[in-house]
């Protein structure tokens, strides 16, 4: 699950309470011991804590008429456009993988709860949700929210591929829940699973999107990092802190090590507060050579072996790779020039 204590706009609290009146739920009910108020819900300058949301979320759901498939009713309004240029720079992406990588580096921004990754570890890929700490019902609620939402991007970003060629394994054991998600979604359900995943498959990874647009997703992905950056330094995550210390000493093959002593934390504090935040160190440090390789390659001449070797990589192969994991496309394509 996300940090309870990490804010964000209250654009998600809003729908919930927009949605809670057709339950005859008022908005005041929903807000109950949040410490916030109907106005507050309409206020740019207002921030909520994932803490004040899920409080309204278990308001919401001692009021209403609890029944499985709740949550993807109340899903079905957060179409892709009301998570504004966090929505728009998934649609632009070229690939499933890359939206999938954008919706995961940029969470913050978006209204998830139970943070995503994309795991290819296993035979399958898939996407998983961390739901560790939220109760029986709200795991329920929140789940078939999130699949909601990926329901209504893949309406957009796959539209020929229909949830039912998808499985998901969930944690969750009542049998009301599966048949929601197979009546609604047409989702492919497997209960009392040890994890929370959406399957993939491995074919759908890096299949072309047709609402791709480079400039478009730029522009958006550039929006997305300033509005990171604007966040007030003495609340920033951990995986922006170490990123910041990273990218200084990124000709000096920085380890974990270090970084933990500049943050003024223990090796082991770290890797946990990273973990906590579904990354790692070696993964930022990844992220952080690739950030600087594409600057090299966008403003200098240097070909793609040296920039490989001018951000750790002693193979130019291996450079190839990782850049176009997470870009979408070969390095070559930003100088027209091979390796």
């Amino acid at each position: 699950m996300q940090r309870a204590s990490q804010t964000r706009l209250p654009g998600s609290i809003r729908i919930l309470c927009e949605a809670a009146r057709e339950f005859g739920i008022s908005p005041e009910q929903c807000l109950e011991n949040t410490g916030l108020k109907s106005f507050d819900l309409y206020n740019s300058d207002t921030r909520v804590t994932i803490a004040q949301e899920l409080e309204a979320i278990a308001n919401f759901l001692r009021h209403a008429p609890y029944r499985p498939g709740l949550g993807i009713e109340v899903g079905r309004r957060y179409r892709p456009e009301v998570f504004g240029v966090w929505g728009y720079a998934i649609l632009s992406s070229p690939t499933l993988r890359v939206s999938l990588k954008t919706a995961s580096d940029y969470s913050n921004l978006s209204f998830i709860i139970a943070t995503m990754r994309l795991d290819e570890s296993g035979r399958r890929p898939k996407v998983t949700f961390d739901t560790a700490g939220l109760s029986t019902q709200a795991k329920s609620f929140v789940l078939e929210r999130h699949l909601t939402v990926l329901d209504n991007f893949a309406k957009i970003l796959m539209p020929d591929l229909p949830f039912r060629q998808f499985e998901f394994r969930t944690t969750v054991t009542d049998p009301e829940f599966a048949q929601a998600l197979r009546r609604e979604l047409g989702l492919r359900v497997s209960l009392n699973e040890a994890v929370d995943a959406f399957v993939l498959p491995a074919r759908v990874l890096d299949r072309p999107l047709p609402q791709h647009d480079p400039a478009v997703m730029a522009d958006c992905l550039q929006q997305c990092r300033n509005l990171l950056n604007q966040k007030d330094e003495t609340h920033a995550d951990w995986t922006s802190r170490v990123r910041d210390v990273t990218l200084p000493e990124i000709n000096n093959n920085p380890h974990i090590g270090q970084i933990a002593s500049k943050l003024g934390v223990s090796e082991r504090t770290l890797r946990r507060r990273l973990s906590e935040e579904g990354t790692s160190f070696r993964e930022i440090l990844v992220q952080a050579r690739l950030a600087i390789a594409h600057e090299l390659l966008k403003t200098t001449k240097l070909n793609v072996s040296s920039v490989a070797w001018r951000t750790g990589y002693s193979e130019p192969s291996s450079f190839v790779r990782a850049f176009s994991k997470i870009y979408g496309h070969p390095p070559g394509a930003l100088t027209g020039k091979n390796v």
